[in-house]
């Protein structure tokens, strides 16, 4: 849904989740964000885990202590990714939990290697680079059972993760 240089439109990633959901899709990774609240968004990722699809999206990295969008509508629908460093602390850009009970974890997302837009590899870090680590996750989980909803695969991954982080300690378990 967006462009080699990471740009593209909220009507297109919304047209894009409902296209996966309508297309067989049993786990969708939204490494992206930016904006605020927008029902039709809001609208398709409830619309994805109705349809028993789990939708994990990149918290930000704003250095913030609350997810951004998408990954703020984790309060209700979806898990919310943060990043961590080599040795399991928080990275300085990744948005916390923030206090409001929500479905949040973290995962590695500093100096990962990975592929790049026209070929190649190079070292990258954020957020978006640590939620494909937990949609790989919950694409192991729904392959073990295909009859775990997307509200049990979230209390599974979060049930079983730790993190230091006291805002952390505020999410759902």
């Amino acid at each position: 849904v967006l462009s080699d240089g990471g740009s593209g439109s909220t009507a297109g990633v919304v047209a894009g989740v409902r296209w996966a959901v309508d297309n067989g899709a049993d786990v969708i990774n939204l490494s992206l964000g930016g904006g605020g609240f927008f029902q039709p968004f809001y609208d398709a990722v409830k619309y994805a885990c109705d349809n028993n699809v789990v939708v994990v999206m990149a918290s930000g990295n704003d250095s913030s202590s609350i997810p951004g969008y998408p990954a703020a509508y984790a309060t209700d629908y979806g898990l919310a990714v943060g990043a961590v460093d080599q040795n399991g602390n928080d990275a300085s850009f990744s948005n916390r939990a923030g206090t409001t009970t929500i479905d949040y974890v973290s995962a590695p997302g500093v100096g990962i290697y990975s592929s790049i837009p026209g070929g190649g590899y190079s070292y990258s870090q954020g957020t978006s680079m640590a939620s494909p680590h937990v949609a790989g996750m919950a694409a192991l989980l729904k392959s073990y059972d295909k009859s775990l909803t997307p509200a049990q695969i979230e209390n599974l991954i979060c049930a079983s993760a730790s993190n230091s982080d006291s805002n952390s300690s505020n999410s759902q378990n």
